[in-house]
């Protein structure tokens, strides 16, 4: 059995779970623009299975109905599909989901999706989405220790119940392939996705219907307000680009299976910022708590609008870069 890399391949069977949803129908329409460059044969065409709780309503995408909370539609997706070679999990509850939410829709949905398309014929890749949110350092009250920000590094605090379930989807997982120690898990830790610019750059909430515009970084002119716990601005501060991000998902597909567990954070090459990252740190979490962050690596000449999270392992793993200069390309930077 191999994965998309180079050459003639077998046709493979991919299913991506929310796509109905904002992320999960772009990365369906782009794989459909991309998939016959993969050069399956004429009789083993790649299938794209699209599962949501509505109908999936792209051209060439094979609907699923089915809500990944619901143990009934888990067991007939189980019963009725022959096994996937790839799994793609998008489906879950936003960022600002209530912690029932997190636990129902992204803890126990994760499992649930799991569960129902493991396979023990064949070798498989599961694409999880987890977020950057994962460390939980939005608030003033939990500054993370280190920046940039390491895949290993785990939940921190904070009050955000989306961050906590993102945390222990990641724990599941791990803790899941310990008992399917054959499988390529890939923890795909998202930063806020915008559309690609000129500005405004907008973030497409699915669930509640809302296009949101997100505004660059600056350094807070009030001071850390403890008692309000305004949060760090770290969605412009973890943007990347719609286009970059899909090709990260691309190259996830398509990277050579590696049994265990991944883990890779996708956010832009800069920040999405006014003021470089040390001094937005500062003003938000307050010369106390600063102290407590090691910024030595933003500090240095030239890396003063570097990403806050490390990018090192997608690279590493996948081979993906992001291109898009979210910073440059809307005119913050002088460069």
């Amino acid at each position: 059995f191999f994965f998309i890399k180079r050459g003639s391949v077998a046709g493979m069977k991919i299913l991506i779970t929310g796509t109905t949803g904002w992320l999960g129908a772009e990365l369906a329409k782009h794989l459909l623009t991309v998939i016959e460059s993969w050069d399956a044969t004429e009789h083993e065409k790649h299938e794209i299975v699209g599962l949501a709780r509505r109908a999936t309503s792209i051209p060439g995408i094979r609907s699923f109905e089915g809500d990944i909370t619901c143990k009934q539609d888990m067991d007939r997706l189980k019963n009725e599909e022959s096994p996937f070679d790839i799994i793609v999990h998008l489906a879950g509850a936003a960022g600002w989901c209530s912690l029932e939410q997190g636990i129902e829709v992204n803890f126990a949905g994760t499992r649930n999706i799991i569960d129902a398309t493991r396979s023990s014929t064949k070798k498989q890749k599961y694409i999880i989405a987890s977020s950057v949110a994962v460390t939980g350092t939005c608030s003033p009250h939990y500054p993370p220790k280190k920046l940039p920000i390491g895949v290993d590094d785990g939940f921190v605090g904070s009050k955000w119940a989306y961050g906590f379930s993102k945390a222990k989807v990641e724990d599941l997982v791990k803790f899941m392939s310990t008992s399917d120690p054959e499988t390529d898990y890939i923890l795909l830790r998202i930063g806020g996705v915008v559309t690609d610019p000129p500005a405004p750059l907008i973030h497409m909430e699915t669930a509640i219907g809302e296009e949101v515009t997100i505004e660059p970084a600056k350094c807070n002119a009030e001071g850390p307000n403890l008692e309000t716990e305004v949060i760090l601005p770290e969605f412009p501060l973890l943007a990347i680009a719609l286009s970059d991000m899909m090709r990260c998902f691309e190259l996830a597909i398509r990277a050579t299976y590696a049994k265990g567990v991944r883990v890779i954070t996708a956010v832009g090459p800069t920040v999405y910022s006014h003021d470089p990252v040390v001094e937005v740190m500062k003003s938000f979490y307050g010369p106390d708590k600063a102290k407590e962050i090691d910024m030595e690596y933003h500090k240095l000449p030239g890396n003063e609008f570097k990403p806050i999270y490390e990018t090192e392992s997608a690279n590493r793993e996948l081979g993906f870069v992001a291109r898009v200069d979210l910073r440059k390309e809307c005119g913050l930077s002088k460069e």
